[in-house]
């Protein structure tokens, strides 16, 4: 019969314990509270671990990436501090970061600087000829029936001349031009139509008159004409709308244009006597350093040949010398009307 303790609960074998448990079969001890709580506490245990060891990794390199880029700046700080300060012209190159600056709106570029882009003189020096007692011959108009006669009279006194050229499609007015060359004179343009109201129209009619003369002479001579003269003089009646641009432009190009300061006077229409053509060329030579004589190659125009050897003996008599234009010799141009 089983026995009851107060509690309620049924009495053991009151034998010793060892007796007990040998005399009992063999059985497995249930497991301990630690050791349950020691079960649970495991993963616990191994997470904590995990983040000791990975936290401390990840800051070390994240703190190794930032240490480096912070001497990677120190060294760029470094080397700017060392070098040495930009001399005087020279252009640093901007910051890749940097936006561009803004130049601002910039000139309208005139249309007719893209006409003819063939049509600009050699380099050459400006006013690098020496200043001493000098006559330039100049002739307008031709060539004409009267180039060789003036030809043969400028080599008879060794002077050396400047023909400005117009026209000039027959093959006889060509051969005339190669024999101005061939002789050391100095060939330049001087208008193709010498039609004013034309060629002053604007700058591109200009430029359309000149580009067509000058091809006609780079043509027959093989020469490109370096030097001009205007139709009428650089400052006319009819280019008083355009000629400061024509000047501006012409200019920008390279080419050198040559007004007078002197002039035979038979362009007129009653031409005056050899007489009076000698004496407007000689007139106030005292106290004249440079001379740029006007004068007319044209078949109308015998008396400016008959007057021609007068003309030259006087001024080599005045001590000048008879010089051909070139575009370093300094021009001789009209004042600009204000």
């Amino acid at each position: 019969m089983t026995e009851y303790n107060i509690l309620g609960q049924p009495l053991e074998d009151e034998r010793p314990l060892e007796k007990q448990e040998t005399a009992a079969s063999p059985r497995t001890r249930p497991p301990s509270r630690l050791a349950e709580s020691g079960q649970r506490l495991r993963p616990l245990t191994v997470f904590l671990l995990l983040l000791a060891i990975l936290i401390p990794t990840s800051l070390s390199v994240v703190l190794g990436t930032s240490l480096e880029r912070t001497k990677s700046e120190l060294d760029q700080l470094r080397q700017s501090m060392d070098a040495p300060p930009p001399q005087s012209g020279e252009v640093l190159p901007p910051k890749a970061d940097s936006p561009e600056e803004d130049p601002g709106p910039q000139p309208e570029r005139p249309a007719y600087q893209d006409l003819y882009p063939e049509l600009y003189a050699q380099p050459h020096e400006w006013n690098a000829a020496e200043d001493r007692k000098t006559a330039y011959l100049t002739f307008d108009d031709g060539p004409s029936a009267r180039t060789p006669e003036v030809l043969e009279i400028l080599e008879q006194y060794g002077a050396k001349g400047t023909f400005f050229v117009m026209g000039g499609e027959t093959e006889q007015a060509k051969q005339r031009m190669r024999d101005i060359v061939a002789a050391g004179h100095t060939i330049g343009v001087h208008s193709y139509t010498h039609d004013y109201n034309k060629v002053y129209a604007s700058v591109e009619a200009f430029l359309d008159d000149f580009a067509q003369e000058y091809h006609l002479i780079l043509e027959a001579t093989g020469v490109a004409p370096q030097i001009f003269r205007f139709p009428g003089g650089s400052v006319n009646a009819y280019n008083g709308a355009t000629y400061k641009e024509i000047i501006s432009e012409m200019t920008r190009r390279g080419f050198v244009y040559y007004d007078w300061n002197r002039q035979t006077g038979e362009a007129v229409k009653k031409t005056p006597s050899a007489s009076v053509l000698v004496k407007n060329s000689l007139s106030n030579l005292d106290g004249t350093q440079r001379i740029i004589l006007l004068a007319h190659d044209s078949k109308r125009y015998t008396n400016m040949v008959q007057a021609l050897p007068e003309i030259i003996e006087g001024y080599q008599a005045a001590g000048f010398s008879l010089e051909a234009l070139s575009p370093e010799v300094r021009p001789i141009i009209f004042d600009y009307p204000g």
